[in-house]
């Protein structure tokens, strides 16, 4: 539900008072609740908490204009609060009202996701502060912000990092590097994903392609996320355009600050872009092959769903790529080599059967799955509460 800053000021409740009583209260403090990566982790970690043991408050510090999981997270139970400010106006609002929150509901632990929510985060009393490292702020921020205002945020969000209680790392790649470039040591949990929502239909697959709008007797090779410059876009259309293939169709789906310029230049029957979708499942269903090119992640979701889809996956050859797939993976490219990724292009399309890549759906159950992550979570979780009641 939304509240208007005023009513929350004077704590106007949208849950019965016993929500809260005789549980651990914990707020989730987020940007948004656009559909994202960082948010899908936030639905895995929640939906895996026993409800038992917690009582759940989200709060988004800005509207999402398109692509809310907002009916997502109301149906696991938790109450959501939207405090529908801008970024200007948060900054003199925002943490006066989620203290007010924190002190008024009993909160005992704040996880928050990402810098706008860090910072409030590393700033409230009274409570445990736990965060999710998503990125390695020097590359995503440089390349999403140019190299002075990267830097600048970069180095205030690590500088929050390190006032937070609970830093978490999404995975072994950037707690290395933390712990080895900031000196700030973190718990390390993989993200993960709910496997049972990615799993290959075995339906007739001709009326879905319709419905789609995807071509109906060619192969499909997926490229899924935002359409930045981290992402490398181009490197696969330029790749893909050397294929000189007419049975494969590329596909994105994903918006981003280079969608516009990307369409005008490139789009084609042959290679087609969705923008943002809300049914990511059924283009993952139609598609047969992934590739991605990114210059840097986390952990990426993406590549995980696509794996657990059964589909080959394509990866340029980055530390959080190999995390998931291992070095000796035979499908790795180096991002920024056009010539390399048509190659291994080539070389998985015309590859009848790798045993390799049919162990792949169990490697992600094993290492990946959402529940194991969520299980992490909540043993810190149990373990904080310890400390405080201490």
């Amino acid at each position: 539900m939304a509240f208007k800053t005023e009513q929350l000021i004077i704590f106007k409740n949208s849950m019965p008072a016993h929500f809260y009583m005789n549980k651990i209260n914990i707020l989730y403090l987020v940007s948004t609740l656009k559909k994202s990566g960082p948010i899908n982790i936030l639905y895995g970690i929640i939906n895996g908490l026993d409800k038992q043991k917690f009582a759940v408050l989200i709060v988004a510090l800005s509207s999402e204009k398109s692509n809310s999981m907002y009916k997502e997270f109301q149906h696991m139970g938790c109450e959501i609060i939207d405090l529908h400010n801008s970024r200007l106006k948060g900054l003199l609002k925002n943490r006066k009202i989620i203290q007010s929150l924190v002190d008024q509901k009993k909160i005992q632990l704040c996880h928050s996701h990402g810098l706008r929510a860090d910072i409030i985060n590393s700033k409230l009393k009274r409570v445990r502060s736990f965060t999710t490292i998503h990125n390695i702020p020097y590359e995503d921020y440089t390349m999403k912000f140019g190299k002075i205002k990267g830097k600048m945020m970069a180095a205030k969000h690590i500088k929050v990092i390190s006032d937070i209680d609970h830093p978490i790392a999404c995975s072994n790649f950037i707690s290395r590097w933390f712990s080895k470039n900031e000196g700030i040591e973190t718990e390390m949990i993989s993200n993960g994903i709910v496997t049972t929502d990615y799993q290959k239909s075995n339906g007739m697959m001709q009326s879905r392609q319709i419905e789609l709008g995807l071509p109906k007797h060619k192969k499909i090779m997926l490229a899924s996320g935002s359409l930045i410059k981290r992402k490398a876009p181009e490197v696969i259309i330029e790749a893909f355009h050397m294929l000189d293939r007419n049975d494969i169709s590329l596909l994105f789906i994903g918006s981003g600050t280079l969608e516009e310029r990307l369409r005008k230049q490139y789009e084609s029957e042959n290679i087609i872009f969705k923008g943002d979708v809300k049914n990511v499942y059924d283009y993952l269903d139609r598609s047969d092959y992934y590739v991605s090119a990114s210059l840097s992640e986390g952990l990426p979701n993406s590549v995980l769903e696509a794996i657990s889809m059964e589909m080959p996956v394509l990866l340029s050859d980055i530390p959080a790529h190999k995390e998931i797939v291992g070095d000796d993976y035979p499908y790795l490219f180096n991002a920024t080599d056009i010539k390399e990724l048509k190659n291994k292009m080539i070389e998985l399309i015309d590859h009848k059967k790798n045993t390799l890549l049919e162990s792949f759906p169990t490697r992600i159950k094993q290492h990946f799955e959402a529940s194991k992550m969520a299980a992490k979570y909540e043993s810190l979780y149990l373990d904080a509460c310890q400390i405080t009641e201490k």
